[in-house]
């Protein structure tokens, strides 16, 4: 990845509490769409970030699924504590917590794009996500900025999973490739490509 980038956004997903409080979750916790290992894109944008030592990140999501329920923080206030326990300075991070689905979440990256005229962007998700996240950019209303960024490759959709087998694949390799065969994960998984095929169909429901 290029020591170039102006801005890492971490796209969040899911929270799970335990007796230490909210936290990403990990690839045996999921929700009712399946798995989604969210802490691997914690630990990707901290390898990333100590790549790019000038990069600023956007830690990225509301209270999504938790809007229900009382006391819950944001997501991206979880995020941004997490990437703090990483070793990177709270100064570095923005908290983006208007959005409550991967759509908002690139509206509101499609927003600061264009205010702050950021040009290299990278956008940390996991594997089994980031071909959703490709077809709304392509397909999706009001994403202009991202689209012309992804058009010119100034915009990169990065795999949490890749960065953690480039930088440490002993410890991550049998840990990924073992959630991947879950039943859990062929759900997930099996929910994406029905949401790309929808998105370029046009049947999609964009939620703004």
């Amino acid at each position: 990845m290029s020591d170039a980038l102006d801005v890492i956004v971490v796209l969040g997903g899911g929270l799970k509490k335990d007796a230490n409080g909210w936290r990403t979750t990990n690839f045996d916790e999921g929700d009712n769409f399946g798995i989604q290992g969210d802490r691997l894109r914690v630990v990707a944008a901290g390898f990333l970030t100590r790549e790019n030592p000038k990069v600023i990140l956007v830690a990225s999501g509301g209270l999504g699924q938790l809007r229900n329920v009382v006391g819950a923080p944001t997501i991206a206030k979880v995020l941004k504590k997490e990437l703090v326990a990483l070793g990177i300075s709270p100064e570095r991070i923005i908290e983006e917590d208007n959005s409550n689905n991967t759509y908002q979440q690139l509206r509101e990256l499609d927003k600061l794009a264009f205010q702050l005229n950021l040009e290299r962007i990278a956008v940390i998700s996991n594997k089994h996500h980031l071909p959703r996240v490709k077809a709304m950019v392509e397909y999706g209303p009001r994403l202009d900025s991202l689209k012309e960024r992804l058009a010119k490759g100034t915009l990169s959709l990065v795999s949490a999973e890749q960065i953690l087998l480039d930088h440490d694949r002993e410890q991550w390799q049998k840990l990924i490739e073992n959630a991947y065969k879950t039943q859990e994960m062929q759900k997930r998984l099996a929910l994406e490509k029905q949401g790309i095929e929808q998105i370029k169909s046009g049947t999609y429901k964009f939620v703004e």
